[in-house]
């Protein structure tokens, strides 16, 4: 029985824990959520619904009204006070934990664990096993730990809190999963014991993406396609410069849609009209996967123009 720690749930942008969970399930491991915010439901995987995923997710985050808090908070104490008082009252404890501790966050952290044996647990992105750390004080639990590095916790993140950010995680962590080969000589060199770093990049189902011939019929225009969240290592600024240039230099037409949303939108909108790319460049918002792999089969080119933002966030 596995233990999924997530910082939202579901997300768009996170199919992969989706495609995890499925697939441990399917191998006949009991994997239970637990996620610090609760994520949209709109254009998530049929995954996500298929294995009613929504029905095994528990929710960590509090309300910010405090009357609606308080009230979520009584029958957690109540349950707390029988099941584990001593839980109950780490949770609670000011001297320790100050104004965490007194706006009940930690109690609602703590609450949804109170009672369940897992006999491991997986922590997605670094800052998210931080988090969990605490809970593992509260709780008194010794439960074996795994955390995945995904891209900004090892690239931006410790860039921005410096070289101490994971001091205590480097070693209460079990074992470390991480993308690339790259993304392990950057932790490695961040101080994290090589012997607990596996390298194991997200999978792809190949039976899902069945091979076809792509072939260019004379006069049919060239259609390519690229997907991501509209943020800066995701390099959708330097594809529409590219698209601008290759418009300039063949009279072959061509298309490309963009799948995605994300903080840079009106930046991205901005230089499509500025490179008058208009009538080549079609925005479809998110989608789900199932449908952004139909879409993945009509085109002839897939395009991922990624780059390591000003920032320091990267794959």
């Amino acid at each position: 029985k596995v233990a999924f720690v997530i910082g939202i749930f579901p997300a768009i942008s996170e199919t992969f824990i989706i495609n995890q969970i499925a697939d441990l399930e399917d191998g006949g491991v009991d994997v239970e959520i637990f996620s610090f915010v609760r994520g949209s439901e709109e254009n998530i995987s049929e995954r996500y619904r298929q294995y009613e995923m929504f029905k095994g997710a528990h929710y960590l985050n509090m309300p910010s009204n405090w009357l609606k808090r308080i009230a979520m908070a009584a029958p957690k104490m109540v349950r707390l006070i029988f099941k584990s008082p001593r839980t109950l009252f780490r949770a609670l404890n000011f001297s320790k934990y100050g104004r965490d501790a007194l706006s009940l966050k930690f109690l609602f952290w703590v609450e949804p664990f109170v009672g369940r044996k897992f006999d491991l647990i997986h922590c997605h992105f670094g800052p998210i096993a931080n988090k969990f750390l605490i809970i593992k004080d509260i709780l008194g639990d010794d439960t074996k730990m795994i955390t995945s590095f995904l891209g900004y916790d090892v690239s931006s993140y410790t860039k921005e809190k410096g070289p101490r950010a994971y001091n205590r995680l480097k070693e209460e962590s079990s074992a470390f999963i991480v993308m690339s080969n790259n993304m392990k000589e950057r932790v490695v060199a961040q101080g994290f014991d090589e012997s607990k770093i596996t390298v194991l990049p997200i999978s792809i189902d190949v039976d899902s993406y069945p091979f076809e011939t792509r072939e260019l019929k004379e006069g049919e225009e060239i259609k390519m396609v690229s997907v991501g969240r509209f943020v800066e290592k995701k390099g959708f600024d330097d594809l529409l410069r590219a698209l601008a240039i290759v418009r300039e230099r063949t009279a072959q037409k061509f298309k490309c849609a963009i799948v995605g949303d994300g903080p840079l939108r009106e930046e991205i909108y901005k230089l499509t009209d500025e490179f008058k790319l208009n009538d080549i460049v079609d925005f479809r918002g998110f989608m789900k996967m199932e449908d952004v792999i139909d879409l993945f089969m009509k085109n002839h080119f897939y395009l991922q123009p990624s780059k390591t933002a000003l920032n320091g966030d990267m794959e």
